[in-house]
């Protein structure tokens, strides 16, 4: 597929630049290039002479105006890879032209910046849309040449008007709580206007007099501030075939935090998020947060899942950028239950433990949260920090003892309740160990296998599960999985007596072929 647009190539291979929070810029977006294409046609080639300035012409306002109407259709994204480390990445010091303490030790102002915080990029960007009228594609073309960079200085670029091969296109639902691939801010009617304000007025006619204008010793540099009012975020979504999966969550809501949470801590910092949610909701709080419902009402297979993600689980995931994090899982409804207070959550604190900052929160398509397996790989899994079974140890299962197995494939069953189809359970009344030899049949008929299990001798249960059912004992285990038919390769699952607070999340383990038949599964 391909359509007309405005081609992007970085002859570096990296793009770099800031938003205005002064945070690293992930991908260049629309409304940048928009501001790139202004500066442009104001002081390039296709700009025009009055008054003893430059300025731009008729042709150039309308393809600018043609672009705040028409936010790009489509977005060409390559491979691309995030280095925002300012802890130890390389930086280096700016002289800023002013002098600090000018009446005791008068020194030059020098600030550190990171020159690594840039985003490596495996091929070009495009903007694209599917008309584009002839004379707006001139115009357009006749400024891209005028533009050097785009981002910081140091991130030089060639624009081209021509086709593109589009990897994600602009959803057809837009809102802040639509699942989309990736958000991107894009210029909004008046925007070129706004523009020129800013200009205007970092510009004046007038000089300032020589007594406004003189040197004073708090002078520090003050870089003209550019509004940001006339624009607007919209949604893409990446075009791929549409695969219907197994997931028992629908959405994953990603909180961005300053540090990663251990697996000793996992269970503990879920409690905390959970109460700070409860808190905010207070009385609106819904049974799919509380977990509390009133009696006969109909329960659901899952509720919102809180899971801490390390750093290191969150590289292997289709979104590796996101980082640390702490993600809420929602079913079905969940979102709309909590939309009103998901900006109001920003810190959760545990006394002696200290506090951890949440940065803005960003929704995702729990369906398809994991990057998929390479070729030459069999998808297993394993449980972090450990799955608790859900019950007490059965008496047996047909003609063999009960075993650590049989609870992982029923903790399974439980989570996978909505997606077993029809399960042969006896009567209501029949004892507990004939209704879960059911539901494990038809986990098993899944393909589903326990293929390892390993107890954990650790009498600190409080790692692994909040609370327990009166009379369970916590029984946490180690424990690896081959999917079958019914896990998918790509959905965030977790399972397990603690899978709604920090406890059982399946974290890929991808090993060869023959590996994953030795270990006995059966794919």
């Amino acid at each position: 597929m391909s359509v007309i647009g405005i081609r992007a190539r970085f002859p570096l291979g990296i793009y770099r630049g800031h938003r205005p929070d002064r945070q690293a810029d992930l991908l260049p977006s629309p409304l940048r290039l928009h501001a790139a294409l202004v500066a442009a046609a104001g002081n390039g080639c296709t700009a025009v002479s009055g008054q003893g300035e430059l300025s731009r012409n008729g042709d150039a306002s309308r393809a600018l105006e043609w672009l705040e109407d028409n936010p790009p259709d489509y977005i060409e994204l390559p491979h691309w890879e995030m280095n925002a480390d300012q802890t130890n990445g390389a930086f280096a010091f700016r002289d800023e032209g002013v002098v600090e303490n000018a009446a005791t030790a008068p020194t030059r102002r020098k600030t550190r910046r990171f020159v690594t915080d840039s985003t490596a990029l495996a091929g070009p960007i495009g903007w694209g849309w599917a008309q584009v009228p002839d004379d707006i594609q001139t115009t357009l073309d006749a400024l891209c040449a005028d533009v050097p960079c785009l981002g910081e200085a140091d991130s030089p670029v060639v624009l081209e008007v021509g086709t593109i091969e589009p990897t994600h296109r602009r959803a057809q639902k837009q809102g802040p709580f639509n699942s989309v691939a990736i958000r991107l801010p894009v210029a909004a009617p008046g925007r070129t206007a706004e523009l020129d304000v800013d200009y205007v007025r970092a510009q004046p006619i007038k000089p300032p007099s020589v007594s406004a204008d003189k040197w004073k010793a708090s002078e520090l540099p003050a870089p003209p501030s550019l509004s940001h009012d006339l624009k607007v975020v919209l949604g893409y979504d990446e075009i791929t075939p549409t695969i219907e999966v197994n997931a028992p969550w629908v959405h994953i809501v990603h909180f961005p935090t300053n540090r990663d949470v251990g697996p000793d801590d996992r269970v503990a910092w879920s409690v905390t998020m959970h109460r700070a949610l409860t808190a905010l909701l207070g009385d609106d709080a819904s049974p799919l947060v509380t977990g509390r419902y009133t009696t006969g009402a109909p329960r659901p297979t899952n509720r919102i899942a809180i899971q801490p993600l390390p750093e290191s689980i969150v590289s292997a995931s289709a979104h590796p950028h996101l980082g640390a994090g702490m993600a809420l899982l929602l079913p079905e409804g969940g979102l709309e239950s909590i939309a009103t207070v998901l900006a109001s959550l920003t810190r959760l604190y545990r006394g002696a433990h200290g506090g951890i900052r949440l940065g803005a929160p960003t929704i995702h398509d729990a369906a398809s949260f994991w990057r998929s397996p390479d070729e030459l790989s069999t998808r297993l899994w394993t449980a972090i920090p450990a799955v608790v079974p859900e019950t007490r140890r059965q008496p047996s299962r047909g003609e063999r003892s009960w075993t650590l197995g049989d609870s992982a494939l029923l903790s399974v069953g439980f989570t996978y309740r909505d997606h077993l189809g029809a399960v042969d359970v006896p009567d209501r009344n029949a004892p507990a160990g004939e209704r879960y030899s059911a539901l494990i049949a038809a986990v098993e008929r899944g393909g589903v296998q326990a293929l390892s299990t390993h107890r954990i001798a650790d009498s600190d249960t409080g790692k692994y599960v909040h609370k327990l059912p009166k009379g369970l004992v916590a029984q946490p285990y180690r424990l690896v999985l081959g999917p079958g038919a019914l896990i998918s390769d790509t959905a965030i699952v977790a399972i397990g007596q603690s899978r709604h607070l920090g406890g059982g999340l399946l974290c890929p383990f991808d090993v060869p072929h023959d590996a994953a038949a030795a270990m006995g599964y059966r794919s």
